[in-house]
């Protein structure tokens, strides 16, 4: 009975005492371990991490780690830290901090702030107090985090030719489209022009323009040949200068209209929000009034519903239906364009005046948007203004009315009025869609600023515009599929000319196999004569099952006429990562008694695009074939690669080769280990990966990911650390007995050429990748409190065949 009640309750913790790994006198002894004698313990230095702040990654960073209580804990600063989006302000315990003064500590500093470092994935985790945080937008990207990129050159190009071949006659017709850029800093200077060739050539420059971002405006600065905005006025070409907002640089919760959402929580409550039946967002809120604003934009239409969960589990509802027009913005939001330029026209005997225009959108409380803008010219004045407005259950609708003055010259002065509405609305529980994008109406006397400059060309037989009509609706059946209609009609004042599009379609499928049946009527102000009508018809059967990756079509067009054509395709795709398209096609046309034949093969590869075609009917043969693809400059080198978007990424991997890049078809690097990423999101986080699994033998990457931020246009370089050598067992001595157990190995080469680091196991082994052929071994240990180093050179022998690992043995001095 006294034994049992003497009984203590005692604590342990795991614990590895690394005497344990002691051998023998003589044999192999262990380094200072103990570091790794508690679970989790990791030694102390420098590594590159992912940063993950309240479970949102916060990009990567190479941090220093120090040990605190047998755990790694990183070093910091209080400019790393705004970085990640604390608000340091808000503690005054920074302010006993030295200026870049690094920390360990971090809940010293911020109460209930904490780290967490797991070391088998590399990942960071900070977790900080939702209070001690800055607020920003989901989606937000702190502007420091933008990169301006590499100086680069670049021409982006597309070759199309063919020779044509009737009675014996042959004609050749080519044309090459180049798009050039050049980046220095936040710079960028575009250039487009075009060659065409047959006979002669003939070189034109559509447009050459000077770009850069200016970041404290949101807003992009164009110098030369550009566009104007057309949200309030017809857009044209112009050469001068324009400053326009950017809605790129705003977090994706920010951009476009969505409501603002208020509501009163009893508790600290859970909100969700869901539209169609999905959830949007969800938030916590403190009791009292919420407001949220930060809503992604989704359909342009649809009812919320809004969840208050309080903590006792009661809930309430309510329904908040909500409409947008193309141009609406959210609560607070402001957006312009101004331009200031030379009017540019097609025509060589057209005038080009000098003008200035500017429009501007704000966002109004009550789901209200208000915008105008103005054009001035010599000869031209006009002024715009307008309202947007969300009516709920009812959708929304826009209005917005332009009093224009022209002068004519000859034909005298004219005031002009044209107003137009909008509307959008989806009823959501009939799956239908209507969107009438607008009616615009134009008095006799009202030009568009473009229509001004050829009314004043005495040459020129013109009419302006009096009105257009644009309608789409479509109607979701579900498994008995869709419908949808289209209208376009725009008449002209002293003409009976019209420009008409009607479209009715009727779309859907069945186990793979789908079909379409349309209905379409066009008419042409520049081609005024009756209405064409078509009825077209196409199926689609998917022949997987028989031949991989291939697709058989028919399709049959109707002029309700008489004229009939008819189509059989047989076309899929084939190779690896599907890099070859091929298309069969046999037509007969009922009117010319004629069959035609056509035949066409595309490579999409990763450094560009080659197809060719061959196609024939009774009057003529013609080969048509074509390539396309980018050609990237940089300090670097020189790298091709598939058609470039606007912004791209470099991706270097020095002396890897044909390693795939995730998330793109077909992007491989080179045989120096370099390859373009053709397009990227600018102001946002792009990750960049490499595929390990198409990585030689002889190659190991320091980390296979990197999340850029690139700048609109920017060429941004993600640059990986790799190891690229040999694969090697080695087996090293010191004084006769081999290293001790934990001892750190790494072998150097020439200039920065490292093999990966490695430590020593038992007998003194340690692996290592990335081996160079000739260098020096350097181990590094501490034991008995005192610390050793010792060197080795090494040279690698022929690899025996079929072996992928080299075994090794060196004297260590």
């Amino acid at each position: 009975m006294l034994f049992a009640f003497s009984v203590r309750q005692a604590q342990a913790d795991d614990y590895f005492d690394p005497a344990a790994l002691e051998i023998t006198p003589g044999q192999q002894q262990a380094s200072d371990l103990s570091d790794f004698s508690q679970p989790g313990g990791q030694r102390p230095g420098s590594y590159r991490v992912t940063v993950f702040v309240n479970q949102q990654q916060a990009g990567a960073r190479e941090l220093e780690f120090i040990s605190h209580n047998n755990q790694l804990v990183p070093l910091v600063d209080v400019k790393y830290l705004r970085a990640l989006g604390v608000n340091t302000a808000a503690f005054s315990s920074f302010d006993t901090l030295r200026d870049g003064e690094s920390f360990s500590d971090l809940g010293k500093y911020i109460p209930d702030a904490s780290s967490q470092f797991d070391f088998a994935t590399q990942r960071l985790d900070f977790s900080i107090p939702q209070a001690a945080m800055v607020r920003k937008s989901r989606g937000y990207v702190a502007p420091e985090k933008w990169d301006e990129g590499i100086p680069a050159a670049f021409v982006d190009y597309t070759l199309n030719g063919s020779t044509t071949s009737v009675d014996n006659l042959h004609d050749s017709d080519n044309y090459l489209n180049l798009r050039s850029g050049l980046n220095l800093g936040a710079w960028r200077l575009r250039n487009f022009s075009s060659y065409e060739f047959n006979t002669t050539g003939h070189w034109q420059t559509q447009g050459t323009s000077l770009e850069r971002d200016i970041r404290v405006l949101k807003s992009e600065l164009t110098l030369g040949d550009s566009y104007t905005s057309g949200e309030v006025f017809d857009s044209f070409q112009f050469t001068g200068m324009k400053l326009a907002s950017d809605e790129n640089m705003l977090p994706d919760s920010q951009r476009g209209f969505a409501p603002t959402i208020r509501g009163v929580a009893h508790s600290n409550a859970r909100i969700t929000v869901r539209q169609h039946g999905y959830v949007i967002y969800e938030t916590y809120v403190a009791p009292g009034a919420f407001v949220i604003n930060d809503l992604f934009p989704t359909a342009q239409s649809g009812d919320l519903e809004v969840t208050i969960r309080e903590s006792d589990g009661s809930e309430r509802k309510f329904t908040q239906p909500y409409s947008a027009v193309a141009f609406m913005l959210r609560e607070g939001r402001f957006k312009f364009s101004a331009s200031v330029g030379r009017y540019n026209t097609a025509d060589s005997d057209g005038e080009e005046p000098n003008f200035v225009q500017a429009s501007a959108f704000y966002g109004l409380p009550w789901s209200l948007t208000a915008y105008g803008g103005a054009q001035i010219s010599n000869h031209y004045q006009a002024l715009a203004f307008g309202l947007g407005q969300d009516i709920g259950e009812f959708g929304s609708l826009g209005l917005d009315t332009t009093l224009a003055k022209t002068d004519l010259g000859k034909d005298g002065q004219y005031t002009g009025q044209a107003v137009r509405a909008q509307y959008q609305k989806d009823f959501a529980t009939v799956g239908t869609s209507l969107n009438i994008s607008g009616y615009r109406y134009s008095s006799r006397r009202f030009y568009t600023f473009a229509e001004a400059n050829e009314y004043r060309d005495p040459d020129a037989h013109v009419s302006n515009r009096r009105s257009r009509t644009e309608m789409s609706l479509t109607q979701d059946f579900g498994k008995w599929g869709n419908l949808s209609a289209g209208f376009y009609r725009q008449q002209y004042w002293n003409t009976s000319a019209v420009d008409q599009t009607v479209h009715l379609g009727y779309y859907n499928s069945f186990r793979g196999v789908s079909w379409s049946l349309g209905y379409y009527v066009t008419r042409s102000y520049y081609d005024d004569k009756d209405n064409e009508r078509s009825v077209n018809l196409t199926v689609s059967v998917p022949l997987s099952r028989w031949l991989p990756g291939g697709s058989a079509s028919y399709s049959l067009n109707n002029n309700l006429d008489g004229h009939t054509t008819q189509q059989m395709s047989l076309y899929g795709t084939a190779l690896d990562n599907s890099q070859l398209s091929y298309n069969l096609q046999q037509g007969f046309d009922n009117q010319n008694h004629a069959a035609n034949s056509n035949v066409s093969l595309d490579y999409r590869g990763g450094f560009g695009d080659v197809s060719v075609g061959y196609s024939h009917d009774r009057y003529s043969d013609r080969l048509n074939y074509g390539a396309s693809g980018g050609i990237v400059a940089t300090q670097y080198g020189v790298t091709l690669s598939q058609s470039l978007g606007d912004t791209i990424g470099l991706v270097r991997a020095d002396g890897t080769s044909d390693v795939q890049v995730e998330g793109a078809a077909n992007v491989h690097t080179d045989s120096r280990g370099y390859a373009v990423m053709p397009t990227l999101s600018p102001y946002h986080e792009n990750t960049l990966s490499l595929d390990t699994e198409t990585l030689g033998d002889d190659v190991d990457l320091e980390q296979n990911s990197q999340t850029v931020v690139p700048t609109s246009g920017a060429v941004v370089l993600a640059h990986y650390k790799t190891h690229v050598g040999a694969r090697v067992l080695l087996s090293l001595s010191w004084h006769g007995r081999p290293l001790p157990f934990g001892t750190g190995v790494f072998v150097a080469g020439q200039g920065e050429v490292k093999s990966s680091k490695g430590i020593v196991g038992e007998r003194g082994q340690v692996y290592l990748s990335g081996v160079p052929p000739e260098g020096v071994v350097h181990a590094q240990w501490l034991q008995n409190s005192q610390s050793y180093q010792c060197t080795a050179a090494l040279r690698l022998p022929v690899a025996a065949s079929g072996s992928p690992v080299r075994l090794l043995s060196a004297q260590c001095q």
